[in-house]
């Protein structure tokens, strides 16, 4: 009898065992599953289960008006949000006045091999790469809308005016860029180190509550303003290239005509005058007031474009370096919309996805305003300074060595001190209350300016995608294949390395094709584009989904990034051989690109969702157990102790 009764309580223990074990396994899976779901629904409200739809303007933000082209009495705008253009007519409206010629600029020619839409950084750093590449008998163009020349990176007459240009932080990325085709020595003198950053919490007002962190970085950021790294190119090309074959447009727009076809790949643009002069019909927002013979800030500028002055021109490779304006991408856009409407309805959803530029909207929109700093002697001159109030948030970045900042402040659009004509005298007060620190440090013509300007907005998150060329000559690099807000020093340091990452794309076509007897020359900047296309547009497209993560407005900036960053923090210091640190620290690194970081941040969030998952069960299966073992020896039941162990733990918490 006892034998029996010792089998038959083995076999009950054995089964609770095993009916333990069931259940712990499964709700682990149901946990796992739990997790994925999450993870699945967090992507979806960061990023959108749909493809985000055109931004449309919000009221109390200023956006950057459409592209005007002139033509006799009658408009053609092109919208900033939309692909099509209208015509309306103007009564009012003068006949176009041409920019005087020249000497400096010269005649836009039939036939190039390459052109260049955009004279910014990289448009111009582009024309350098190519003619380091090919030599002086190969023919670029550069077209610049702009008709004024950039000023020279040394002329203090300009660059003294410290609160009126952007000023662009370039690291590593831009760094090597501009190291590799020579331009890093003019870089170095006309920009200043960022040793680190001088934060004011927000609360804290007066300068011992600051808290400087050292830069860290291998490679120091600089800064320097947007225009003058463009005047610094500009000069590095007329005085280091004056035999090449490099015809710098300023004045000129470019727009796709043909991207080529089967029998001629060639690709054809028309092009057109313009004229630096502002518009008639003035919305309020534009305070520039610099006469005809004074520089412009390309933020500041607009240009009109004559479209009865065009003219037709061939190239080999034509490259859109054209920043937010897209006139290129926006041409493949309608090109690849006009070729799938002629694919059967049957077939096109197995035809390639077309090109296509998502625009996110902007839901956590700021503006800014800009006003000049001189910090004291005794005042670290290397530092980024940054004080985060309720209201608005102050960023300022050194614009010389001799301790003047060019300081932004960022708010919202429907802020008070975001308006035209904001009184001077609240907004002193504001910084009294709020920025004392700063206060003292900006004078009464500089406030009284600073609350009258207009503020300026952001860019908007966009790329251009699933591919980054049209047909075999035509690529699309910098700010019109992604562009970010300047939040992380991410744009020009991308818009860049793009052009490294293109110079290697021709090297690496040149040697394919060489080490085939089947392909011939022509076949090199066909392939190079479709290389550049399939190493770049993943990245891309990583690098703004990304960076709008990282800039959602309430509970989703905590899920989205904050929560994010702060597992990052707490799992790569337990287990750094399995997590990868936070994303600005992945950011600095050289070896990964955008795409692959996406991936392994991605990787992360599964494993630290399934370990946190796995600990939570494990708890509540150790809870679980723990409660009866102690019911049984107390001999009440397990409501009861449960209750007991609530109350002991909600009083220990209290206390």
């Amino acid at each position: 009898h006892k034998q029996n009764r010792f089998k038959i309580t083995h076999a009950n223990n054995t089964s609770h065992f095993i009916s333990l074990f069931v259940w712990s396994l499964t709700m682990a899976l149901i946990d796992t599953v739990r997790a994925l779901l999450l993870l699945v629904a967090c992507n979806a409200v960061c990023n959108g289960f749909c493809t985000p739809f055109p931004a449309s303007n919000q009221a109390g933000v200023r956006v950057r008006q459409p592209r005007v082209y002139r033509k006799s009495n009658a408009a053609i705008i092109v919208s900033a949000t939309s692909n099509l253009d209208t015509l309306t007519t103007d009564d009012n409206d003068t006949a176009f006045k041409p920019i005087s010629d020249n000497n400096t600029t010269p005649k836009p020619r039939a036939q190039y091999d390459s052109m260049i839409c955009g004279g910014g950084p990289a448009g111009l750093l582009t024309a350098i790469m190519l003619s380091q590449k090919y030599g002086p008998s190969y023919s670029i163009a550069v077209c610049e809308r702009r008709s004024t020349i950039p000023p020279s990176p040394s002329d203090d007459t300009v660059w003294n005016d410290i609160a009126r240009f952007y000023l662009l932080g370039i690291g590593f990325r831009g760094q090597n860029a501009l190291r590799k085709f020579g331009v890093y020595d003019d870089f170095v003198k006309a920009s200043v180190a960022v040793n680190g950053r001088f934060d004011w919490q927000p609360g804290m007002t007066k300068r011992e509550d600051g808290k400087i962190t050292p830069a860290g970085k291998k490679i120091v950021s600089r800064v320097l303003p947007r225009d003058k790294l463009v005047g610094l190119l500009h000069q590095h090309i007329t005085e280091n290239y004056a035999d090449a074959n490099i015809d710098l447009l300023y004045g000129y727009d470019l727009e796709p005509e043909s991207f080529g076809d089967e029998d001629d790949d060639t690709v054809t643009v028309r092009i057109s005058k313009c004229d630096e002069a502002q518009e008639e019909e003035d919305d309020g927002t534009n305070n520039n007031t610099t006469t005809n013979n004074e520089y412009i800030a390309s933020q500041e500028s607009d240009p009109l474009c004559d479209v009865d002055a065009l003219q037709t021109s061939t190239t080999k490779l034509l490259i859109a370096a054209d920043g937010s304006a897209r006139t290129v991408a926006n041409a493949i856009e309608r090109h690849d919309a006009t070729q799938r409407a002629k694919i059967n309805p049957l077939l096109r959803p197995f035809a390639p996805k077309p090109f296509k530029v998502t625009r996110f909207v902007d839901d956590n929109a700021r503006v800014y305003k800009s006003v000049p700093i001189a910090l004291p002697a005794d005042w670290p001159h290397d530092l980024n300074y940054s004080s985060r109030q309720d209201r608005l948030n102050l960023e300022a970045l050194p614009s010389d060595d001799r301790g003047n900042l060019c300081a932004l402040l960022l708010m919202k659009p429907e802020e008070e001190f975001a308006q035209a004509d904001a009184s001077a005298e609240a907004l002193r007060a504001y910084f009294d209350e709020n920025l004392p620190q700063f206060s003292a440090l900006i004078g009464e013509k500089e406030m009284t300016a600073l609350a009258k300007k207009p503020a300026s907005t952001l860019p908007a998150f966009r790329f251009a995608g699933p591919r980054l060329n049209c047909e075999k000559r035509t690529l699309v690099l910098g700010d019109a294949a992604h562009t970010v807000k300047p939040y992380y020093g991410l744009g020009a340091n991308t818009a860049l390395e793009d052009v490294q990452m293109l110079s290697d794309a021709l090297d690496d076509a040149a040697k394919t094709t060489a080490s085939s007897a089947d392909v011939d020359d022509e076949a090199v900047v066909p392939t190079a584009v479709q290389l550049f296309s399939d190493r770049r547009s993943a990245d891309s497209a990583a690098l703004v989904t990304m960076s709008r993560n990282m800039d959602r407005p309430g509970k989703l900036f905590f899920l989205c990034f904050l929560a994010p960053l702060i597992l990052d923090g707490i799992f790569h210091k337990l287990a750094p051989k399995i997590f990868d640190p936070n994303m600005f620290a992945m950011f600095q690194r050289q070896d990964i690109t955008f795409w692959k970081i996406q991936r392994k941040k991605r990787l992360d969030r599964v494993l630290q969702i399934l370990s946190i998952g796995t600990l939570l069960t494990g708890a509540g299966v150790g809870l679980k157990t723990g409660v009866n073992l102690l019911a049984r020896v107390v001999g009440r039941s397990n409501m009861f102790v449960s209750i007991v162990m609530a109350a002991v733990a909600a009083i220990g918490v209290i206390l």
